[in-house]
């Protein structure tokens, strides 16, 4: 689908009051004051270090969670994590229960079956309480809307303590304590995974108890996964905890983390935030999804190379049957959406769709239209829906305004962009109904369509191995801060070819300027008709590993017709 390009939002800049307190090129440094980095800010930025972390104490309901955790710890308690079946929940359920076992506690944790008990705190999880006789519930990931279970819980003398990162409802469960960084939403933790909440309330934990903190911070490597993999903000708090959690990973990676390292053909030593997000997150996440996320936490619980190497097979295993459903799902939704006629947003059903896959299709609908999209898995009487968006377009907020006016939903949870509920299969055609109604706005066309944001042009001294290790100094890229996406106009193709397995790939010479680069165009051999007069480019840039010369590469977000000299982007 055709992209329109579009600078990055930016704050106003006066190019006068830029900094460039650490020497980098001026390329970067623009780059860094459109992004609104200055004074104290760039400094953080360029130095994301565990010592400027927010303090737990500072963190709403932290010191009363940890209280009540440390109290469980020295009588001996019986303590059960509650998890949830994503990445996030799955690496934050691990953070938790390596963290107590390892202060001596008694602990043992659940993970609810997608299928068979949904998401969150339900009946499920006080059947597992009572089951392992626990007297304290620490939920992570999910609890935040489970006033109900709370309260059952509660009256079986049964204590809960929840963290989560998710959207409260209009009550709070009346727990023992509640950490959730929702709740302080100007603070620099307001953006948390479910992982980096779990690890905070841990440090806390550690800090009453006194102990040893080496251990805790080699958990990083969970809270860099979890909190890539829920595609979460990486600025603020989540900024510190990736870069330190990705150090100790490159360092010396825990023994799950090292099977799910190789079975992706990944180096440990060159271990990025791209790599979390394209292999390790989405095989924790297949468990989950057509399996049980058990799989995964035994998988990073594992205390030995050996047994991790043992236990990684059931992973592939799933990971394997999550591909295929993914791919059979997505050629038939996109068929269907082909179809369509300029939609504002899409909604679509089926009773053959497998629940644990429609999410990721709803993100890539999204990626290839621009306009939020929902995919809901129908089976029997119900239908149990997935919803994306795209920045600026709160779906979640827009369901929740509808569940309140119409009463559609049967449950309903999720983030600002996304969203998980349950619908009675008739109603399906009202939430589509009203969904179309409400983004037929004006107030929303700025927001829809699919764009492709630019972050600035490159001098011709920039093409080179230098400016790309200045640009690690930005790392990790992830959700609020994108890997820079640059432009060139006007280049001359050199020479083309396609490679690939399936032979869909790009790789192409151009000469811009008085220079000649090599370029990556992934899935976008159908592009070659362009190049028959000069093109405009926009592309991110890494270092040709491939030839190991040192040379870069540019690896191509999109290809247009050259269009014009103006240096704006339309």
């Amino acid at each position: 689908m055709r992209k329109r390009w579009a600078a990055r939002p930016a704050p106003e800049l006066n190019l006068k009051e830029t900094e460039n307190p650490f020497d980098l090129p001026e390329s970067i440094s623009l780059l860094l004051a459109r992004r609104g980095f200055s004074g104290e800010k760039l400094h953080r930025y360029l130095n994301p270090d565990m010592d400027v972390l927010t303090h737990p104490k500072n963190m709403g309901g932290v010191m009363q969670a940890a209280q009540r955790i440390v109290c469980a710890v020295q009588n001996a308690e019986r303590i059960l994590i509650h998890g949830d079946f994503d990445a996030d929940g799955i690496t934050a359920t691990v953070i938790i229960y390596l963290g107590l076992q390892s202060l001596g506690a008694s602990v043992e944790y659940f993970i609810p079956d997608r299928l068979a008990d949904g998401y969150g705190l339900s009946e499920s999880g006080i059947q597992a309480c009572t089951e392992v006789n626990a007297s304290l519930l620490i939920t992570v990931d999910c609890g935040i809307t489970a006033l109900e279970y709370v309260k059952i819980l509660k009256d079986l003398n049964i204590d809960t303590v929840i963290t989560d990162h998710h959207q409260p409802g209009d009550a709070l469960p009346d727990a023992e304590a509640i950490v959730n960084p929702v709740l302080d939403p100007d603070a620099l933790h307001s953006k948390l995974a479910g992982a980096g909440v779990a690890w905070m309330v841990l440090k806390a934990v550690y800090d009453l108890l006194g102990s040893d903190m080496e251990y805790l911070h080699r958990l990083l490597q969970f809270v860099a996964i979890g909190t890539v993999a829920d595609v979460v903000e990486l600025t603020g708090d989540n900024r510190i905890l990736v870069f330190e959690g990705l150090t100790k990973l490159r360092e010396s990676p825990l023994p799950g983390i090292t099977a799910l390292i190789k079975s992706a053909s990944l180096n440990s030593r060159e271990m990025n935030s791209t790599d979390i997000a394209f292999y390790i997150g989405p095989r924790l996440n297949a468990c989950g999804r057509v399996g049980h996320a058990a799989d995964a936490v035994e998988l990073l619980l594992a205390g030995s190379d050996q047994e991790a190497g043992k236990l990684i097979k059931t992973v592939e295993k799933h990971n394997r049957v999550r591909r295929k459903l993914d791919r059979q799902i997505e050629a038939d939704v996109f068929r269907l959406a082909d179809k369509l006629d300029n939609p504002r947003c899409i909604v679509m059903a089926d009773e053959g769709w497998h629940r644990g896959v429609i999410g990721i299709v709803a993100s890539r609908l999204v990626s290839r239209y621009g306009v939020p999209s929902i995919m809901i898995s129908i089976d029997n009487e119900y239908g149990y829906g997935s919803a994306r968006s795209v920045p600026g377009i709160p779906i979640f907020s827009i369901l929740t305004d509808l569940q309140v006016e119409h009463s559609i939903m049967e449950s309903l949870g999720g983030h600002p962009m996304a969203a998980g509920f349950r619908i009675p299969k008739e109603n399906i055609p009202v939430l589509r109904k009203e969904l179309e109604s409400i983004l037929a706005e004006d107030e929303w066309n700025a927001h829809l369509g699919s764009v492709l944001y630019i972050d600035g042009k490159l001098e011709e001294q920039d093409f080179n191995a230098d400016f790309v290790r200045y640009m690690d100094m930005l790392e990790p890229f992830g959700e609020g801060n994108r890997k820079p996406v640059w432009l060139a106009r006007g280049a001359y193709p050199v020479r083309w070819w396609a490679v690939g397995k399936n032979a869909d790939h790009l790789s192409c010479n151009f000469r811009i300027g008085a220079s000649t680069y090599s370029a990556i165009g992934f899935g976008m051999v159908n592009r070659q008709s362009m190049f028959s007069d000069r093109v405009d480019l926009a592309f991110t840039l890494s270092l040709n590993t491939y030839r190991g010369d040192g040379s870069i590469q540019l690896v191509l977000k999109d290809i247009r017709r050259h269009r014009s000299v103006s240096d704006n982007v339309h």
